[in-house]
């Protein structure tokens, strides 16, 4: 993407107000901006595919009419904006009176103790679950009051999401016990520095999702959570208590597939609170059996090879 020398000043005030007219219906009566012109996202197709969402570090809620974030507002041409007009770069850029936002950031606290959130999902070439979420604090006396602008004016970048990490896995009867390793969100977290503006405080757990075939039946390749991927879990991101998924294959043999999502602050996760859009999980994980029989690994055996002098070879 472009980047450009920062601008900051009470000239981006008068802009963002000529851009974005004020909403006298909003909630937050009093316009507090957020994002700028140098708030890139890369690797987003700003389309169909994309999920978005933001809020009020610990006082946000998904339900929509209820607690501090964007509500019933799709992000698309409503916080996330093509800028310039016509080219293929994209903005973070509104503010709470600019639309019909659920609550106010002064709801929740005071103005110095105010963090901002907003969490992007999108889908890659290949089909994989891409993301990112971004924190940032509210400073009173700065032309856009939550900046999201990172260093050097780089963007806030989406990346895949790891694959869900299988670190053991033990029979119980006809079924299996899984150990689920904490997945690293880091490459997709961004951050002011400020106090509260951590990965623990605004990624505290990870929701863990089960795919469950018939022995020998490929996985759904659905990314998004429900028929195919069933909620298994919630765990922590500090790793304890350790993560664990059962199996539910009783007498049948089954396959399972595990896959993550990042659980964020407030209960936001990779869906699209607006529309009701699910959350969409990363790759899913290798294969696990369970049920009265496993696969059964062939053992080696001696056979004859007439085309190295009729010698006896191992497989």
């Amino acid at each position: 993407m472009t980047k450009n020398a920062r601008f900051i000043g009470i000239a981006l005030v008068g802009v963002v107000a000529l851009l974005l007219p004020l909403n006298a219906d909003a909630t937050c009566a009093t316009d507090i901006s957020f994002g700028s012109y140098y708030s890139f996202i890369a690797g987003t197709s700003n389309g169909q595919l994309l999920r978005s969402n933001f809020w009020s570090l610990n006082s946000g809620n998904p339900a929509l009419g209820a607690g501090n974030d964007n509500g019933a507002i799709a992000e698309t041409d409503n916080w996330l904006v093509q800028y310039p007009t016509g080219a293929p770069t994209f903005a973070v850029l509104s503010g709470w009176g600019q639309k019909t936002y659920d609550g106010c950031p002064d709801a929740g606290a005071p103005a110095t103790d105010q963090r901002m959130v907003m969490s992007f999902s999108d889908v890659d070439p290949l089909g994989n679950m891409t993301f990112a979420v971004a924190c940032t604090h509210r400073n009173t006396q700065a032309g856009t009051q939550f900046d999201f602008t990172l260093p050097a004016n780089a963007p806030i970048a989406l990346v895949p999401a790891l694959r869900a990490a299988i670190t053991n896995t033990v029979r119980s009867g006809n079924e299996a016990v899984i150990t689920v390793g904490t997945p690293n969100f880091a490459l997709g977290f961004y951050s002011d520095g400020s106090v509260g503006c951590d990965a623990a405080t605004v990624i505290p757990q990870f929701d863990v999702y089960k795919q469950q075939t018939g022995r020998g039946v490929p996985a759904n390749p659905t990314n998004d959570v429900g028929t195919a991927w069933v909620l298994a879990t919630t765990c922590n991101t500090s790793g304890s208590p350790a993560c664990v998924v059962t199996t539910t294959c009783g007498t049948t043999n089954c396959d399972n597939y595990l896959a993550v999502v990042p659980h964020y602050n407030s209960n936001f996760s990779t869906g699209e609170a607006a529309t009701g859009t699910p959350a969409r999980v990363s790759a899913k994980s290798a294969n696990v059996q369970a049920g009265p029989t496993l696969a059964v690994t062939p053992k080696s055996k001696i056979i004859r090879n007439d085309k190295v002098g009729g010698k006896q070879i191992q497989q």
